[in-house]
């Protein structure tokens, strides 16, 4: 996700308006400087406005590819569509949302923030990940949240950049290869800091590659 006036009000507004006119010719000059100011707001420009219709073209791709990957699994089709604001909405909009994609064979697999796809026809949805940098307070409440059999994980919206800990709250991919394939991807993202793993994302990826990439499975 106007009003009518009364009679009276519109007989003073015609007043108003006949005294203005007595006094035209007296306040033409000081009137000039004010709409000439108003004249000259900020334009957007056509370079401004291709910008944005491309961004809101990128975050319209990256929330349909969120969707479709999530209305194929299980544990998420109980959610409504107003769940999306704080399941994909949020970390979209806080770049705690990251597409990758299974390239065509004249490429290789790559993971980018939300919104980075390629023109349609080059690039496939291999997997998605759904991540948060979280203060130790907010560290404590998702790991409350584990213990409590709650999944997904409820963020406020502050709460997904609210510190220096990496968390990998969800890794949605259509099978073990390509859920594997995208965690080692995601350390581009997380650089040399720790992750920690969600344990319905540990379930779903080779433990190996998760020691490698020094996370602590919760």
């Amino acid at each position: 996700m106007g009003r009518k006036g009364n009679g009276a009000d519109g007989a003073d507004a015609g007043l108003s308006q006949a005294k203005s006119t007595d006094k035209e010719q007296e306040g033409a000059e000081a009137a000039t400087p004010a709409a000439k100011a108003s004249s000259e707001k900020p334009q957007i420009t056509p370079e401004m406005k291709a910008k944005l219709a491309a961004l809101r073209e990128r975050v319209q791709l990256s929330v349909g590819q969120a969707v479709l990957a999530m209305g194929n699994l299980p544990r998420y089709r109980s959610q409504t569509l107003g769940d999306l604001q704080h399941l994909v909405i949020e970390p979209l909009l806080r770049d705690r949302l990251a597409v990758a994609h299974a390239r065509s064979p004249s490429g290789e697999a790559g993971e980018g923030e939300a919104g980075d796809a390629a023109p349609a026809g080059q690039e496939a949805t291999a997997g998605i990940a759904i991540w948060a940098s979280v203060s130790d307070e907010v560290a404590a409440k998702i790991r409350d949240q584990i213990k409590g059999g709650v999944f997904p994980t409820r963020l406020s919206a502050d709460d997904w950049t609210s510190g220096e800990n990496i968390w990998l709250l969800d890794l949605i991919a259509p099978n073990r290869q390509l859920a594997t394939a995208v965690l080692a991807n995601f350390k581009q993202i997380a650089g040399d800091k720790p992750v920690s793993i969600h344990p319905i994302v540990a379930r779903s990826v080779d433990p190996q590659v998760l020691e490698k990439m020094r996370a602590k499975g919760e």
